[in-house]
């Protein structure tokens, strides 16, 4: 028989849903865990201290500003952050909401599925570390990020050959979209209790419209699927992905926002 799973259920397993760098500097306590990497603080861990929300806030700060003094932290809020007024604080010291996302979801297998994948995209799943530049390549220039550093490159080629070694283990996946021989989309999932959580969907500029995310999001479906899970979870950017997504039957449970701000106040 099918789980079911609550709307609650869902946000649940999205807040709890974290991604490290690999060449990322990590920061924590017993109450904040910050990682950061490429100029950028995420927030991961937040829970609240003895002095509330002002004294939550400026921790992160601290612990931000210790790995990188010009670094701009980014911290997920959600409906159910903790402490309740954690979003007015943040507002109060001048941060301001960077994106907005939607966090959606689907049931595998989808029978209703009305994705039609163009016939003029390739998409590889990323079992050859080779692929990998690629990948980066794309992700480089939609997000406006550099590219990554050597160790990163390292480390993750590294992990995709340990992933692929684990065979039925494994739990990460990688994708590179091509057109004309050319890579124009990247995007992963990582399967976890049976949900698939699909990330990192992206598509250089010159080749939107034309049916390439798509593509991408029906071989990660399809492939979950194949593999067990029984559902699909996205934080999709709202202007971008959610339409898109929306469209192909999933359903919008709720909404994260995430403030940006210096580290140093």
């Amino acid at each position: 028989m099918a789980r079911t799973l609550t709307t609650d259920d869902i946000l649940r397993i999205s807040a709890q849903w974290q991604w490290t760098p690999f060449d990322a500097v990590v920061r924590e306590d017993e109450h904040v865990k910050v990682v950061v990497s490429n100029g950028r603080a995420t927030v991961l861990r937040a829970e609240a201290e003895p002095g509330g929300a002002e004294a939550l806030v400026s921790r992160v700060r601290e612990l931000a500003a210790e790995a990188d003094p010009d670094c701009t932290v980014m911290w997920p809020i959600h409906a159910a952050t903790e402490p309740p007024d954690l979003a007015e604080v943040l507002a109060r010291v001048g941060a301001k909401v960077e994106e907005e996302l939607d966090v959606v979801a689907l049931r595998l297998p989808d029978p209703d599925s009305q994705l039609d994948a163009p016939t003029d995209v390739d998409v590889r799943r990323i079992d050859d570390p080779a692929l990998l530049p690629d990948a980066h390549q794309v992700s480089s220039a939609v997000f406006g990020t550099p590219l990554p550093t050597a160790e990163f490159q390292e480390r993750e080629a590294a992990d995709v050959r340990k992933q692929v070694a684990s065979g039925p283990a494994r739990v990460i996946f990688r994708y590179v979209a091509y057109a004309d021989g050319e890579p124009v989309g990247a995007a992963g999932t990582t399967l976890e209790d049976g949900v698939a959580k699909l990330w990192g969907g992206s598509v250089v500029e010159s080749h939107r419209g034309r049916g390439v995310y798509r593509a991408l999001l029906k071989t990660r479906m399809d492939e979950a699927a194949a593999l067990g899970a029984d559902l699909a979870l996205v934080k999709a950017r709202t202007g971008t992905s959610g339409p898109i997504l929306r469209r192909a039957g999933f359903t919008v449970h709720g909404r994260e926002y995430v403030y940006g701000m210096p580290a140093r106040g």
